[in-house]
């Protein structure tokens, strides 16, 4: 855990961090299983998105991934679920370049699956004046040709980024964006 004064914050969460989220309302939860197919760029296992239902018990698989040699529609290897604030969508990663997964937006109703952006999702933020949006790690390169970075940005549910977060392209992303909500006394969860 990293503290600042007195807000706690988690490290940043992977696929195996956060094999689970509950929905806002508590619900639904959402959850990763392994299924058959073909694995994606990291060779990460083949995973279906599935919703329980926690008053019935009742699951439901909400999408079955599947694999594609497009990055943006590969969507074999599905982990890191996260649900939006009014609990109509599920963010998921999935398995897409060698250097990152990417985030797709899955319909609870429907099941329908858009691509959002490149990157690792660490949540949605839950308050603030970009309360809905997404924190994403990004893996670039740095104009110069001087090697890579790993940034948090901040990214619309359309995929349209806000912000880089300060300090996030340096050599400690996680303590700068750990620092950037504790200043702003915002969450992610």
């Amino acid at each position: 855990m990293l503290t600042i004064s007195t807000v706690m914050l988690p490290p940043p969460a992977t696929a195996a961090d956060r094999p689970s989220a509950r929905s806002p309302d508590g619900r639904f939860v959402a959850s990763t299983r392994p299924t058959r197919g073909t694995a994606g760029a990291s060779g990460q296992a083949p995973a279906s998105l599935w919703l329980t239902d926690t008053r019935t018990g009742q699951s439901r698989e909400l999408y079955r991934g599947r694999y594609s040699n497009d990055p943006k529609r590969n969507l074999s290897s599905l982990a890191n679920p996260d649900f939006s604030l009014d609990g109509g969508y599920v963010y998921v990663e999935a398995d897409a370049y060698a250097t990152s997964p990417a985030i797709h937006q899955v319909a609870v109703r429907t099941g329908a699956i858009r691509y959002v952006t490149d990157g690792a999702l660490y949540g949605v933020l839950r308050n603030g004046p970009w309360r809905g949006f997404l924190v994403v790690q990004q893996h670039r390169y740095r104009r110069n040709g001087n090697g890579s970075f790993d940034p948090f940005v901040i990214v619309k549910p359309d995929g349209r980024e806000v912000a880089m977060l300060p300090g996030s392209d340096g050599d400690d992303p996680q303590r700068a964006l750990a620092q950037w909500l504790g200043a702003k006394r915002w969450t992610v969860l």
